[in-house]
């Protein structure tokens, strides 16, 4: 793995340990465990529409983190 690798991996760790609980939470289901918006809905006792908020959240973290600027539909998202 070259340096700049490793450095965004580093990026990414840190986007991870900066999200809070359920948006942490949603984000390593989808991500690492691999789960569908409905059996983390499920999992977690919330809305599709919850996991989909926690989700858009924590991925903003992490493309804050890796100095990426917001896509442009984010100005669009129902808060």
């Amino acid at each position: 793995m070259s340096r700049e690798e490793r450095l965004r991996l580093r990026r990414a760790e840190r986007a991870v340990d900066r999200m809070h609980g359920m948006g942490r939470k949603v984000f390593l289901a989808i991500r690492v465990d691999e789960q569908s918006y409905l059996q983390i809905a499920e999992r977690f006792d919330i809305s599709v529409a919850d996991v989909e908020r926690h989700f858009a959240s924590s991925l903003r973290i992490l493309m804050q983190a890796m100095d990426e600027k917001d896509p442009w539909w984010w100005k669009f998202w129902p808060w």
